[in-house]
């Protein structure tokens, strides 16, 4: 990424000085759209919408299912084959922020499997209003809780005990957690004989000295699961892990994301 940003600058440069809304006192569309798109990693090294492009209210969609891969490309600009290097794809059923739409496409935020946000372009016809995946329920929810805040999400440093698979740790604990959402799915699976890592995946949660089983899901294909996890009794949750039961449960690449988060209800 940091080549092509060099080899092309000159040319976002002069496509980013044409299309740069010129910002006016208030906060309009354009000046929230642009602040938004600031807090990617990439913000520039896109073309940036036209200050008419951008949406007064924006949208929260997902990605659909490619036809031939777990992701779709992202474009560094609205168009498709503009011969520009795209951006990082984004995974089917990822949630997405779209700041604006231009030329049928959408100048959407997303995050990626190492949890870093991008934004860049995508049409408009390959986001849907629900998610597109198979969502699953594990455990009782009980009788009243609420939610928190959305928690940053990062990959372990090494492995959980027992296994040779990183896990996500979250920026700080979540204080009497009774349960939260894991997105769920497996991006490459690195053979042929994919029965050869498709299998059940159990859910570990661990309160910073201890790892708690939480439940098991089933995982008999590709796809991206959204596992509704209930846990049978509320502690603090620092890190979540899942575990693979499968021919060779090290073998393939996932990506999981841990949100949603409950707290005991008063």
């Amino acid at each position: 990424m940091k080549r092509f940003c060099f080899i092309f600058l000159p040319l976002l440069l002069l496509c980013v000085s044409l299309r740069s809304p010129a910002l006016a006192a208030g906060e309009t569309a354009a000046e929230r759209g642009l602040e938004k798109i600031k807090t990617a990693r990439n913000w520039d090294c896109i073309v940036l919408p036209r200050e008419e492009s951008y949406l007064e209210d924006w949208k929260t969609l997902y990605t659909r299912q490619a036809w031939y891969a777990p992701s779709l490309f992202v474009e560094t600009m609205p168009e498709i084959g503009s011969g520009i290097p795209p951006q990082p794809s984004v995974f089917e059923g990822t949630e997405v922020t779209v700041v604006a739409e231009e030329n049928g496409m959408s100048c959407i935020l997303y995050s990626t499997p190492d949890y870093r946000r991008y934004t860049g372009w995508i049409k408009s016809i390959r986001l849907l209003d629900e998610f597109p995946g198979e969502e699953v329920t594990l455990g009782a929810a009980p009788d009243s809780c609420e939610p928190v805040p959305d928690v940053e999400n990062a990959w372990s440093y090494g492995y959980l005990p027992g296994t040779e698979q990183p896990y996500t740790v979250l920026a700080e604990p979540v204080k009497d957690c009774v349960g939260f959402t894991l997105e769920y799915q497996l991006i490459a699976e690195n053979t042929a004989n994919k029965n050869l890592v498709w299998g059940p995946r159990s859910v570990w949660v661990s309160d910073g000295e201890k790892w708690s089983n939480a439940g098991v899901f089933d995982y008999p294909q590709n796809g991206v699961v959204r596992v509704q996890i209930w846990l049978p009794e509320m502690m603090d949750v620092s890190a979540v892990a899942t575990v693979a039961h499968c021919d060779m449960p090290n073998l393939f690449d996932f990506r999981q994301l841990a949100q949603d988060f409950f707290t005991a209800g008063s």
